[in-house]
């Protein structure tokens, strides 16, 4: 089939033989980020063959097609009970930028769907705001839209990536309240401002404000947040400083081959507490959280003008066998460290985390008199979930609907969902999410009321069956999950005929169905599954007759041994499996030979032959009949 259509586009010029289904579908996507073209198409189409192709669509020109396996660029799937095939774009060029068409094969002219791609850097802005804080304080961030953007859902995000402001906003529209943060949306200026509280030096960087649209690129503006130290906290440092009792003392001693410099007090401290903390606290303690056999990151901001200090990381008493890593060492084995001079930042990550890893550690700076340092508390966890597994059945080319709790206070939170039961990578290989809730075969509903969300598959093959994660993410602390285990079970309830035929011969298909589906479409496909059979409706040998409310018969004329195999016919909702019936056609070959017109022209000769011979013998035998009568007469 495909080579006729591929023949019949080559002899098209440009795309005369273009008949359109839709109008111009726009898509938008961002340099080295993906990109989903959704095509729609009419009901009855649900079997024949897409594609993906751009230029002139001559034979060259098809980037990816609905039977074929997905490449690294291109991969498609076709959403037969939405009736919507899909093709996603990978790791977009702006060479990528320009016209494609969505394409239904079949007999004549294939049905086109128009798809203009428009690709743009993945950085905003040309103009940036520079707004300044400081520390322990709070700041307010205007960011002004047009009339249009009224009823728009306005969002705040770290960063200055627009493909991903949205996923990863701070606080939105939606939800105006977040920890620090705080929207607030004035329309009648046109202006939404979102305020931070209790500034910190880390919240230093960029941010964008985003405007999402309907259609085509969310609209950003781009604000640099510099926060400055409290002019308050030099002179007290000082003061510490100068209040250090003579008993403090700086002692060098080797690390691992290393030199580090760190403060050891000469005089017995004065409790307990002091012995197992003999750094002064930069701040409170800070809890981090990671998976075991995974790994963690503690990020440990410091001050202005440590920049060129040595930092570590430390646990129990930090005395000189506690010290893990230093900034002098980069990496050891199981710890590395990175010092990011520029945001006054250094961050040690701890790998293939264990158990018995949890526990408190301290990141130090080294400094004369006594060494600074945070509290961080570690917990670790088993990288699996959960003691309660919820069972979920359905039947192959159905659907399912999962069902996923959550408590009050995640009424906000971004929902997921992924396969696997790995909480530690299940965010980040979410199949679907409350901020993109339709993708392909999956789509999400949150009912907030209920205090649940649900997820959708349809189009269910026995691949499907398996372990998945709902997911609610916390701002602090580890995400939420409940288990869910899928079993999708194999065809039950289609009928299943086993047929013969012999070539050159006809052959009749009789599909009953349910009446309620009469006037639903009617299909014959042929295929080992009956959700990637080929179409067989449109073929000049295969003939629809007695259609009634509850059956139809297709004849297949001048059988070919290309003919057997499965074949799949009904009527009415794919997801519904009692529908089809299945056959099992083979077709003979030993009386090919026979119906050649040679062999009917001497079968004709053959018996007028012996015809006559038959006639010249009946006349023969009357003949000698009447004679041996005369003679008997005559001798009487």
């Amino acid at each position: 089939m495909w080579s006729h259509q591929n023949l019949q586009l080559m002899l098209c010029t440009a795309l005369s033989c273009v008949s359109s289904a839709a109008g111009l579908v726009l898509v938008f996507g961002y340099e080295g980020r993906d990109v989903t073209v959704s095509c729609p198409y009419d009901p009855g189409y649900e079997r024949y063959q897409k594609y993906l192709c751009n230029s002139s669509c001559g034979y060259s020109d098809f980037l990816i097609r609905s039977s074929q396996e997905n490449t690294t660029k291109y991969s498609v799937y076709d959403d037969k009970t939405t009736r919507v095939v899909t093709v996603t774009i990978s790791d977009l060029h702006f060479d990528d930028t320009g016209k494609y068409w969505c394409g239904v094969t079949r007999a004549g002219k294939d049905i086109y769907t128009e798809v203009q791609l428009e690709v743009k850097a993945d950085r905003c802005c040309d103009t940036v705001n520079n707004i300044q804080g400081n520390e322990d304080g709070s700041v307010t961030i205007s960011c002004p839209y047009d009339s249009q953007s009224v009823n728009k859902l306005k969002f705040f995000c770290r960063g200055n990536r627009p493909s991903t402001c949205l996923q990863q906003a701070v606080i939105t529209s939606s939800n105006t309240q977040d920890g620090r943060f705080r929207l607030s949306d004035d329309r009648k200026s046109g202006i939404f401002t979102v305020t931070i509280s209790s500034l910190t030096l880390k919240d230093s960087g960029s941010y964008l404000c985003g405007v999402q649209r309907n259609s085509g690129f969310d609209v950003f503006t781009a604000v640099e947040l510099e926060v400055k130290e409290k002019g308050e906290q030099n002179a007290s440092r000082e003061k510490e400083l100068e209040d250090l009792p003579p008993s403090i003392t700086t002692e060098v001693y080797q690390h691992q081959s290393r030199t580090v410099k760190t403060i050891i007090s000469t005089t017995p401290p004065a409790s307990e507490e002091q012995a197992k903390a003999p750094l002064s606290s930069a701040a409170g303690s800070i809890r981090v959280f990671g998976y075991e056999g995974g790994d963690v990151n503690v990020s440990c901001p410091y001050d202005r003008g440590f920049e060129g200090h040595q930092k570590y990381l430390c646990n129990h008493d930090c005395r000189y066998a506690d010290v893990l890593i230093t900034t002098s060492q980069g990496s050891s084995g199981k710890y590395s460290i990175h010092d990011d001079k520029t945001t006054r930042i250094f961050t040690v990550t701890i790998s293939d985390l264990r158990l018995d890893d949890a526990g408190k550690y301290w990141c130090g700076v080294t400094r004369i008199g006594r060494d600074i340092s945070i509290e961080r508390e570690l917990e670790v966890k088993p990288d699996r979930c959960c003691d309660t597994v919820n069972q979920t059945q359905s039947t192959e080319e159905g659907s399912v609907t999962i069902s996923c709790p959550y408590d009050s206070q995640s009424v906000n939170k971004l929902k997921f969902f992924c396969r696997g039961n790995r909480p530690s990578t299940c965010l980040q290989q979410a199949v679907i999410t409350s901020s993109n809730t339709q993708d392909g075969r999956f789509r999400l509903s949150d009912d907030r009321k209920s205090g649940i969300f649900t997820v959708t598959i349809s189009s269910l093959t026995l691949k499907d069956s398996g372990s998945y994660l709902c997911g609610v993410q916390r701002n602090s602390g580890f995400d939420v999950f409940t288990a869910v285990q899928l079993e999708v079970k194999e065809w039950c309830c289609a009928k299943s005929k086993n047929m013969s035929g012999v070539m050159e011969r006809s052959v009749t298909f009789q599909c009953p169905y349910a009446p309620q589906h009469h006037n639903d479409t009617m299909f014959l496909c042929k295929g080992d599954g009956a959700s990637n059979c080929t179409d067989m409706m449109g073929q000049s040998r295969f003939v629809l007759s007695n259609v009634s409310s509850s059956s139809f018969s297709v004849t297949v004329t001048k059988l070919e041994a290309g003919d057997a195999g499965t074949y799949w016919c009904g009527s009415g909702p794919e997801a519904n499996v009692g529908n089809f019936t299945r056959f099992h056609l083979s077709v003979d070959a030993t009386l090919h030979q026979l119906p050649h017109p040679a062999f009917y022209a001497l079968f004709a000769l053959a018996a007028g032959l012996l015809l006559m011979v038959t006639l010249v013998l009946v006349k023969v035998y009357k003949n000698k009949c009447h004679k041996t009568l005369r003679e008997r007469k005559v001798s009487r």
